[in-house]
């Protein structure tokens, strides 16, 4: 099993998503502070996603004007565009993975 995860992860790192996000990472280091503000967006990002609350429409519109100026340089879209295509290529593996084996995700259908 070892080198077939070697294998996957090789292929990982090949992959034009991958590529593209860390060519984005290395445009973003080249800004002192900037990879810093992007992961303090990321993490309330994040937490919002993971949040309940019943006033989330107004939590997310007070964090998309508070994040404005940040996203609209360039240099961030594509830093969170690539970041975006390599978490949806780790979800399509992880669900081609489950649907192929003999595992059932059924329980699942109400949540996604």
């Amino acid at each position: 099993m070892d080198k077939e995860l070697h294998a996957l992860i090789e292929a990982f790192k090949g992959s034009e998503e991958y590529i593209r996000f860390l060519k984005a990472k290395k445009k973003v280091s080249e800004f002192p502070g900037l990879q810093e503000q992007i992961d303090r967006f990321r993490s309330v990002w994040y937490r919002l996603q993971s949040n309940s609350d019943a006033d989330l429409f107004e939590k997310i519109e007070h964090v998309e004007a508070e994040y404005a100026k940040l996203r609209e340089n360039p240099y961030v879209q594509e830093f969170l565009a690539s970041e975006l295509a390599v978490c949806r290529m780790f979800q399509k593996v992880n669900w081609a993975i489950l649907k192929n084996l003999d595992f059932d995700t059924d329980f699942l259908k109400d949540n996604y």
